[in-house]
């Protein structure tokens, strides 16, 4: 038994300096990893995905309610700056204008009867002599005289807004209301678009690709429908983010340099902008 334990121990011994005694094993470097470069400024195209949409759109609404005496346009019409679309029943304001210039009719004979001179018989000179009349009373009638003017235009400005206008030239895109229904203010009744000046518009546009996009950049628009490339140009870039799926995004506006007749609002693109 001692004699297996005295061999163990010597081979054990042998090993231990063979190895002390061996080269020491080369070491291996380590390969420099270049990794490619993430700045916006070394990029020479961004791009992303986009919708056509119109250069203009508005949802109109009136200021005040009422009965819907008159609606002038259906879908699809063209319509042009201050051309009337809509028309309440305007009775109740046609009234406030004739009770308001009455009141200031009568309000301006009150003024001007304050301004005359007034007079009275002296029977200790058996003549006639003038009175001062007192300023803060002319002042007074003057000031009410005022008041009902302003009235007068602020009844005129109701009337105006019974009817409602184009505030440029456009296609009527959807018409919420008919003649005999009753309006609320802020209520939708008109959706207003430009169908004539279309534009791309980004729709996932990152933080990190859009330090990189300037205004007058030089851009291809691919418009899947229509299988085809347009070019164009960058003309706005929003100055306030979105959040798209946990993604910041920015918009981004291409404007076509021709636009085809076939292209129609809400048909997806992509967008590819030369940033160098």
């Amino acid at each position: 038994m001692k004699r297996i334990l005295r061999n163990t121990l010597l081979a054990t011994a042998v090993i231990l300096m063979a190895s002390g005694c061996g080269s020491t094993p080369a070491v291996t470097p380590i390969p420099n990893v270049s990794l490619a470069s993430t700045d916006a400024s070394e990029q020479s195209q961004v791009k992303a995905s986009a919708v056509i949409l119109p250069a203009r759109e508005s949802r109109l609404s009136f200021v005040i309610s009422g009965m819907v005496e008159e609606v002038s346009v259906k879908e699809g019409d063209q319509v042009q700056p201050g051309q009337a679309l809509i028309k309440l029943n305007s009775t109740d304001q046609e009234y406030r204008i004739v009770a308001a210039e009455a009141a200031l009719k009568a309000a301006e004979s009150e003024a001007e009867i304050q301004r005359q001179p007034r007079k009275r018989f002296n029977f200790d000179s058996f003549n006639f002599e003038y009175l001062n009349v007192a300023g803060e009373l002319i002042e007074q009638a003057e000031s009410r005289a005022e008041q009902k003017r302003w009235a007068v235009e602020a009844a005129k400005a109701l009337l105006a807004q019974a009817t409602l206008e184009a505030p440029y030239a456009g296609t009527i895109v959807e018409v919420h209301i008919a003649p005999g229904e009753y309006v609320q203010p802020a209520q939708v009744v008109i959706v207003l678009a430009t169908l004539d000046d279309l534009k791309a518009e980004t729709t996932d546009l990152s933080e990190l690709s859009v330090a990189a996009v300037k205004t007058g950049q030089p851009a291809t628009v691919y418009i899947e429908a229509l299988d085809n490339e347009f070019a164009g140009k960058v003309t706005s870039i929003s100055p306030i983010a979105d959040t798209v799926g946990g993604d910041v995004v920015f918009d981004v506006t291409i404007r076509l340099d021709v636009k085809p007749k076939v292209l129609l609002w809400g048909m997806s693109a992509d967008v590819t902008i030369d940033v160098q």
